[in-house]
């Protein structure tokens, strides 16, 4: 860039006209345009097992009509009408069922879809001190967890995400949350960008065939991180599911988490960084 200015010289009176170089102006920074991510999650055995798990499938919007279709190819085949869930998956012999986990494994393969579980050990957390609502909030901050460094931490700087959460009382408090998500997201990625959770939604898993696709995979594998697979006894169904997931994952274990980065089959297992117990004061 050049500009002219005019000059005053000796003796007074004189002057004349010189072209100089500026500097260019700093151009305004323009923001990557980010495409629309979908990231349904769900959780499992809040009660009664040794490991509590929540889970989410991060899926491009673009790709969405395409995995409902294979979806209802897929029930069309079996002749099933009607909600899919893990507990009845004993109907037909498990068949639908081990589709339903074959379709999430190859859309990962054909990178369409990522899935993300997060396990926890229900004895390392002391539900008194989780809120007033104990058990329901120490999944609401599993929920979180899940959220911040998974849908957040591995997507914010390419997508906009809209979550999609099965209602009930452990996500119910989750769309209040976007605030401290956008917080946390500044605080620990150092995001220059515009945060990336642009809607936390709960809907019903009987309306909404995407939450029945994860929660068939989540229980599956839920149910093997917990060991229902050894009991002798156990629904060969609900058997043969577990370990047909697992060996899907490509997992060489069900323990330890997957290596920071990994994004497209995700094993965590977390663990608390202090481990408190709420303490009984004696009276009297």
């Amino acid at each position: 860039m050049t500009a002219t200015m005019r000059v005053y010289l000796w003796p007074p009176h004189e002057s004349e006209t010189i072209a100089i170089s500026l500097p260019e102006p700093a151009k305004k920074a323009v923001m990557p345009e980010r495409a629309d991510l979908l990231y349904i999650c769900d959780e499992s055995s809040q009660t009664a097992d040794e490991y509590l798990a929540v889970a989410g499938l991060a899926l491009p919007k673009k790709h969405v009509d395409e995995v409902l279709k294979r979806m209802d190819e897929i029930k069309t085949a079996f002749g099933k009408t009607g909600e899919v869930k893990w507990n009845r998956a004993s109907s037909q012999g498990g068949a639908l069922h081990k589709a339903y986990i074959d379709l999430v494994f190859d859309l990962i393969a054909e990178n369409k879809l990522h899935f993300h579980i997060r396990f926890s050990k229900t004895a390392d957390y002391d539900d008194k001190l989780s809120g007033d609502r104990r058990r329901t909030d120490t999944v609401s901050k599993a929920f979180y967890q899940l959220l911040l460094h998974r849908a957040v931490g591995l997507y914010c700087s390419r997508w906009i995400v809209d979550v999609i959460c099965d209602g009930g009382d452990c996500t119910a408090l989750l769309p209040g949350m976007i605030g401290a998500l956008k917080t946390h997201e500044r605080r620990r990625y150092n995001t220059k960008l515009d945060t990336c959770i642009r809607s936390i939604k709960q809907h019903s898993s009987s309306e909404t065939p995407l939450l029945q696709l994860l929660d068939v995979v989540l229980g599956a594998l839920t149910s093997y991180r917990n060991g229902r697979h050894l009991v002798a006894g156990a629904n060969a169904t609900k058997t043969s599911l577990a370990l047909h997931a697992f060996e899907r994952t490509g997992w060489p274990s069900i323990d330890g988490s997957c290596a920071n980065g990994a994004r497209e089959i995700v094993r965590w297992n977390a663990r608390p960084t202090i481990k408190l117990k709420a303490v009984k004061v004696a009276t009297g």
